[in-house]
């Protein structure tokens, strides 16, 4: 048996492969791109902006420029991935184009989307702009400008609702402005930079207070034994103006850092909660969002740890957010995640009536494309926490979630409610699915350890026989001692002695 080799064959299978290489390759050149990173991550509000930007920014190339803009843009809405030679032919819909030049569009639009990201933080920034304009202005020397620039930014950061940590910088900054105006003009007085030195001290204390809030919040959570210094407190004592004392933005990190490091002071937590409910109005939204987040996720850790006064103070604080709005985003939305946590805070206390009109009050406020979903889910744990077992049933029925943990939540629920209700058919099944799906749902972690140890050792206590206390025993050892198991202490429970 003679064997021969097929050159013709050879040859076309090794170019297929080289070509599928090459198409790949593409696909990768673009997608995994620095340039279009920006598309996956920026709000569909920003990339209007940001398109704005492109078509005054582009020079000679700019209606280039905006083919390829807007070709990324659509891919990225469509979650399609985006090839070289798709956008040559979109910007060069006559011919022409190649890769090299494509790679110098993709560099040029690269540059002008950063510059369009540093003008919209500088407009962000309440007094970054006007301290710009006025260090512009002083270099030219122009002094009917210079003094409307100086009013204008000083109307700005002493704005009421700039009261944050960087006014003081931005006050400094300003402040340095002027002095510098002042020695340039050789004016004989004498200048004084006490001023100066008191918002510089005033900015360093709570830049340094609020990364201490920051690092402290770490260790609690991590266990970790780090400082950012271990002379703060000195070096605070020593500032002649005391600024984490006297200036209220600055305290409520003080205070907040307390809270932080002293757990189990109650009253730490007390008086932060005042604090931020006088500085809330006033102060800058992103930073009160900061600040009450800190104090929702400290409340959390100690009802983790098991302090159940902790829980209605966290409550507190959660409506403190919802009646500011600082839990809703820039669309003044609330997440789903937010929604389910104010549940769950309202169920831990048996406050069953506000916690329906919670869902009822808020549930427009969460995104349109998911408002019925999210509001139907958390009806259902409202019933299901009150044992009204049909209730929550019916609602799990018609709930349709892409999230894969809302998805093992719900498997959960239905898991409990088929025991109690000993429909042992409709439970099997579900145990069988639920581990079937598992195993395709590699992406879930450590979370799916933890839900298929809950499957099996449900489908072990199904099948326990009545009087059968050593078998009870071993599956309790059994339980105990894995390390990964949801529902841990539902499950003893069942168990029994």
């Amino acid at each position: 048996m003679s064997f021969v080799f097929d050159y013709q064959l050879f040859n076309s299978s090794f170019i297929a492969i080289k070509i599928k290489i090459i198409n790949q390759n593409k696909l990768i050149f673009m997608s995994e791109s620095a340039l279009y990173e920006f598309f996956t991550a920026m709000s569909a509000w920003q990339l209007r902006r940001a398109r704005t930007w492109v078509s005054v920014s582009g020079e000679g190339s700019n209606d280039r420029l905006l083919l390829l803009f807007d070709y990324l843009v659509q891919c990225a809405g469509k979650g399609k991935l985006p090839d070289f030679d798709a956008a040559i032919r979109c910007m060069w819909n006559k011919g022409g184009g190649s890769l090299p030049q494509l790679r110098r569009d993709m560099s040029d639009l690269s540059n002008i989307m950063r510059n369009f990201l540093i003008w919209q933080e500088t407009n962000s920034l309440p007094g970054h702009k006007e301290w710009l304009l006025v260090r512009a202005i002083r270099k030219l020397g122009l002094e009917k400008n210079y003094q409307l620039a100086v009013r204008e930014a000083e109307a700005t950061i002493n704005h009421p609702q700039n009261q944050g940590i960087d006014k003081f910088l931005w006050s400094f900054r300003l402040g340095h402005e002027q002095f510098q105006w002042e020695v340039n003009r050789k004016r004989d007085q004498e200048l004084s930079v006490e001023s100066l030195l008191a918002e510089m001290d005033a900015w360093y204390a709570g830049q340094s207070l609020q990364l201490a809030c920051l690092v402290q919040s770490q260790k609690n959570v991590r266990n970790q034994n780090r400082m950012i210094s271990p002379h703060l407190n000195e070096l605070l004592a020593l500032m002649p103006e005391k600024p984490h004392e006297r200036i209220p933005s600055i305290a409520i990190y003080h205070q907040g850092h307390r809270m932080l490091a002293e757990p189990e002071n109650e009253t730490h937590v007390e008086i932060y909660k005042t604090m931020l409910a006088h500085q809330v109005e006033t102060g800058p939204p992103a930073e009160m969002r900061d600040l009450l987040t800190l104090a929702i996720n400290h409340g959390i850790r100690r009802i983790n740890a098991g302090e159940r006064t902790a829980i209605r103070q966290t409550l507190g604080f959660y409506l403190l957010g919802l009646e500011k709005k600082l839990l809703h985003d820039e669309g003044g939305k609330l997440s789903k995640f937010t929604y389910n946590n104010v549940l769950m805070t309202f169920l831990a206390l048996e406050e069953w009536e506000q916690a329906k009109a919670f869902l009822e009050k808020y549930r427009v406020e969460l995104y349109a494309k998911e408002q019925e979903n999210i509001y139907q889910y958390n009806l259902a744990i409202y019933h299901f926490r009150r044992n009204e077992y049909d209730a929550a049933l019916e609602l799990l029925r018609d709930v349709t979630l892409p999230d894969p943990m809302y998805k093992l939540e719900s498997r959960k629920m239905l898991l409990k409610i088929y025991y109690e209700q000993e429909a042992t058919i409709a439970l099997e099944s579900l145990l069988e699915n639920m581990l079937v799906w598992l195993r395709r749902h590699s992406e879930l972690g450590y979370h799916r350890e933890m839900y298929r140890n809950l499957a099996r050792f449900t489908t072990q206590l199904l099948r326990l026989p009545p009087n059968a206390p050593e078998e009870r025993k071993r599956l309790k050892k059994k339980v105990l001692e894995t390390q990964l198991v949801a529902e841990r202490a539902w499950l003893l429970e069942k168990i029994g002695s």
